[in-house]
């Protein structure tokens, strides 16, 4: 097979291989795309669901506050106490005595008068029933009672009340609250118990009733739901909801006959609310972490959020399903996305070409023209090394180091600090180049810069300025502490040979060196430590001479001194 043969084969395969590329970024994009338009979406709702379960906790907790009050108020009244203080002897003999019972409560006027002011308190708290149980679990008084004598089978008066949940704890003297079914009237609602004390005793318990028609307003907004203590629904916006179970809940473990007395019911169905495997399936660019909190329910077609809110102070937890509502348009974008993000890819590729041919040709320059940038930084980065050091002995160069001079006058002036400069020259140097040669001449310049960078501080400077003389500067340093430090260093390189350097060659320097005045410039401390310098050559070398500013005797200074 030629290559005009390969290349005709070859050129259809590309071809797909190109679009099925661009079809696969595309999706990619898209995904990405869609995924920002979601986690805006979930921010948002989840914040209006969020307040929607807040605001709904607190409308539960403050009725259900107002309701407590009522029954704990009355248990404090003392017509209540004495009533049940009274009414102590009545006891349980038999649901066969209940009627005659009845009877005789109905009949006594104390009692009765108990029941009208129970039927008065009713219908101005907003409660549907409120009676009173003695400690022996009868009703004794009851708001249902009044104006109904002959009507004793709607009245809960003579009524053992043992078995009723909400009573258990009451009758030990504690605060009870329950929702439940009322085995006469067959309303839901719920159950508040308040224990009444009399000179310190248990005397009964004041029992009030709301009605669930009364707290409608608690699931005014649709998706919500409130659940009692045991996980079933008593409350829902979707009235086909109540009297299911949730996932997991306590009433599921409770017996048959216990559900029968709470609810009226054996059987309660559950309800699935459970992450919605249906948004992998329609939607496999959701990511995993962002699927789990996406719940759903049978008759929800869109993926939901779910908030639930307990602790309301009671058994009541409030729960919200709230359907994304931007989910059909999101399926909708992603497909759209995916269509023009493809189709802007594929009429690239040929632009693509032509811009990869035309940057190859590019590079080619670019490359050159890169070389030759790199070998000119090269070369100034070596210049201007050069230019900043010395290039035998390391040291500043003359140029900087004066830069430098100027820089620590500056400072030293605005810091009202002291500032030393002094010039070293490296005595019969010319002797040493004549006897031991050039080389010998440079060794001995390299060992007094050595000299100068071990006795000298890391912020003090030396720089060559010229031939064998140097300029050392001494920042934050006065004239005193500076003619120690030079003489030290003058010690230290006649005490320390050169190992490079002949056993017969001598090194000595002779230095100079001032200290600044509140008014100098570069050139006048440079003139005064020259000057130093030639009173130590005239005066024999190998010394070290200091001359104070231009002025009379500088005021004494403290500096503290790092060496």
């Amino acid at each position: 097979m030629n290559r005009t043969t390969l290349r005709q084969a070859t050129g259809p395969i590309s071809f797909v291989l190109i679009v099925l590329v661009c079809w696969f970024v595309a999706g990619m994009v898209a995904d990405r795309m869609v995924q920002q338009e979601l986690d805006a979406a979930l921010r948002t709702q989840r914040q209006m669901s969020t307040s929607i379960v807040d605001n709904m906790a607190e409308v539960i907790a403050s009725d259900l506050a107002m309701s407590r009050a009522i029954p704990a108020t009355m248990a404090e009244m003392d017509v209540v106490q004495h009533a049940l203080m009274q009414s102590q002897n009545y006891a349980a003999n038999g649901e066969a005595a209940e009627p005659a019972l009845r009877a005789t409560l109905l009949k006594d006027p104390q009692m009765l008068a108990v029941s009208n002011f129970l039927h008065d308190a009713q219908g101005f708290s907003g409660l549907d029933q409120v009676w009173l149980v003695n400690t022996n679990g009868i009703c004794v008084a009851s708001s249902n009672s009044v104006n109904r004598p002959l009507a004793a089978e709607h009245s809960f008066v003579g009524a053992d009340m043992r078995m009723r949940g909400y009573l258990t704890n009451a009758l030990l003297g504690a605060f009870s609250e329950a929702y439940g079914v009322g085995r006469q009237s067959g309303e839901p609602g719920i159950f508040i118990a308040a224990p009444v004390y009399a000179d310190g005793l248990l005397v009964g318990v004041v029992v009030a009733k709301v009605g669930i028609a009364r707290l409608r307003h608690w699931v005014a907004h649709a998706g919500t739901f409130v659940a009692d203590e045991n996980g079933v629904i008593i409350m829902a916006h979707n009235s086909a909801l109540e009297g299911h179970a949730l996932p997991n809940s306590h009433v599921t473990q409770m017996r048959a006959a216990e559900r029968l007395t709470i609810y009226r019911r054996e059987i309660l169905p559950d309800i699935q609310i459970q992450v919605d495997t249906r948004v992998c399936e329609q939607a496999p660019w959701v990511p995993a972490s962002v699927a789990e909190q996406l719940f759903g329910m049978s008759e929800q077609p869109a993926p939901s959020l779910y908030q639930a809110r307990g602790g309301l102070n009671s058994g009541l937890s409030a729960h919200l399903v709230d359907p994304l509502a931007a989910w059909p348009e999101l399926l909708r974008n992603h497909k759209r996305d995916h269509l023009l993000v493809f189709l802007t890819l594929a009429g690239t590729v040929a632009l693509a070409w032509v811009i990869t041919v035309s940057y190859v040709r590019e590079r080619r320059h670019h490359r050159a023209t890169r070389d030759l940038a790199e070998q000119l930084q090269s070369a100034n980065t070596l210049l201007s090394a050069e230019a900043r050091h010395d290039a035998l002995t390391g040291a500043l160069s003359r140029r900087y180091f004066l830069d430098l001079l100027r820089h620590e006058i500056e400072r030293a002036h605005a810091a009202n600090e002291p500032l030393c400069m002094a010039i070293a020259d490296l005595d019969h140097f010319k002797q040493i180049n004549d006897r031991f040669g050039h080389a010998a001449g440079d060794r001995a310049l390299e060992h007094f810069v050595d000299t100068c960078r071990a006795e000298l501080r890391g912020t003090d400077a030396i720089g060559r300025l010229g031939g064998e003389e140097f300029g050392l500067l001494l920042p934050a340093t006065d004239l005193a502490g500076g003619r120690e430090v030079v003489e030290r260093l003058r010690l230290r390189l006649k005490a320390i040979p050169s190992p490079k350097l002949p056993v017969s060659v001598g090194l000595s320097v002779s230095i100079g060196i001032t200290e600044l005045s509140s008014d100098d410039l570069p050139e006048r401390i440079m003139s005064r430590a020259d000057t130093a310098l030639y009173a130590a050559k005239t005066g024999g070398r190998d010394r070290t001479e200091a001359l104070p500013p231009d002025d009379t005797a500088p005021p004494a200074r403290t500096v503290v001194n790092a060496w």
